[in-house]
C-alpha cells in the first residue's frame, strides 16, 4: 500500500460506494477541477443532485472546493490528492464492511474499464507519437507466493508515489504534461477445480 493511502472506515466506504458519488469522484480524478453543472451535464444528472452528492464527498473528505476559483454561485471541486484503498485486512472486517468493499472494488474495475475502452476507441492518428509510444496496455502473469506479491505491489506504488511527487495534478502549466491514467490489477487466478491458494 502506498504511505500516503487513505484506508477508509465504514461510513466512508459506504458514502463512496454511491454510484453517482463513486462516478462523480471518478470524473474529478480523470478529468481535474469541475463545477456541479459541468459534472451534471458529464454524468447525465440535475445539478441539484449533483451538488448533493458532491457535499457528502466534501464531508468525507474525498473531495474540496478549489480556493479562489468561481464565485459565490459557482463552486469548483477537485479530488483530495490521496489514494483511496478499501483497506483489505485493515479496513472494516464486518459483513458490512466486505460489502461496501466489494462495490467499491466493482465501481473501480468499471470505472478502469471505461478508462481503458476510452483509450482504444480514440483515434490514434490524433495522439502524438510521443503518447502512442509511452502508452502500454500489458497483461503479466506470475507465480508468486503472497509475500512476493505484496513485495511487488509496495515496489510499483513506491514508484507510483515518486512520480506522482514530481507535478502537482491539477498543474497545467507545463504543456508536456498530461492525466495519465494507470491501472495496476494483482490478484491470485483461481483454477476452478483449486481451492483457494
Amino acid at each position: 500500500m502506498a504511505s500516503e493511502a487513505r484506508v477508509l472506515d465504514l461510513p466512508s466506504m459506504k458514502a463512496l460506494s454511491h454510484p453517482l458519488r463513486s462516478h462523480l469522484f471518478n470524473e474529478l480524478a480523470a478529468h481535474g477541477p469541475a463545477t456541479a453543472t459541468t459534472l451534471a451535464d458529464r454524468v447525465g444528472e440535475s445539478t441539484g443532485s449533483t451538488s448533493y452528492h458532491l457535499r457528502q464527498l466534501e464531508k468525507h473528505g474525498f473531495i474540496e472546493e478549489v480556493e479562489g476559483r468561481g464565485n459565490g454561485r459557482e463552486r469548483w471541486w477537485r479530488r483530495v490528492p490521496v489514494a483511496v484503498q478499501s483497506g483489505g485486512t485493515d479496513g472494516p472486517q464486518s459483513p458490512a464492511g466486505i460489502a461496501a468493499a466489494r462495490l467499491l472494488a466493482s465501481g473501480s474495475n468499471e470505472f478502469s474499464e471505461q478508462m481503458i475502452r476510452e483509450f482504444i476507441a480514440r483515434d490514434q492518428e490524433t495522439m502524438s507519437a510521443g503518447w502512442r509510444e509511452a502508452a502500454d496496455l500489458s497483461v503479466a502473469i506470475l507465480r508468486l507466493a503472497p509475500s512476493e506479491l505484496r513485495e511487488l505491489m509496495d515496489a510499483i506504488h513506491g514508484m507510483i508515489d515518486t512520480f506522482r511527487d514530481r507535478h502537482v495534478l491539477d498543474d497545467t502549466s507545463d504543456p508536456e504534461t498530461s492525466r495519465v491514467f494507470v491501472r495496476l490489477a494483482a490478484v491470485p487466478i483461481f483454477d476452478d477445480e483449486q481451492e483457494e491458494p
